[in-house]
């Protein structure tokens, strides 16, 4: 059965200034570099968020969704994925990284 993941209004502004702050804080010499990187990630969640482990959203982030998975796409960076799910849908309501306060609280 094909997997449909689709992204809350708030998670694609999101990845739109993501690309935008990568880039203008220098964290990738071009904008295409951020775009790129972007673009992986959410390839990885569209194809793998099936197969990840589905962890029960820490308490500290239930108003953003049931579930969560992370996503390694580099050594330094964790990203975390917090959604709904029915059958083979999800819905990605809210993102954040382990450089964010929200990780702080998952362990």
């Amino acid at each position: 059965m094909e997997i449909i993941v689709r992204y809350h209004p708030t998670v694609q502004k999101y990845f739109n200034e993501l690309i935008e702050d990568l880039f203008y804080e220098n964290y990738f010499l071009y904008k295409e570099s951020a775009e790129e990187y972007i673009t992986h990630l959410l390839w990885l969640v569209e194809n793998r968020i099936d197969r990840k482990k589905h962890h029960l959203s820490h308490p500290s982030i239930t108003q953003y969704g049931s579930f969560y998975a992370s996503f390694y796409i580099n050594p330094k960076t964790t990203w975390y994925f917090v959604f709904e799910k029915e059958d083979n849908r999800y819905l990605i309501t809210h993102v954040f990284n382990n450089y964010s306060q929200e990780a702080i609280n998952l362990f």
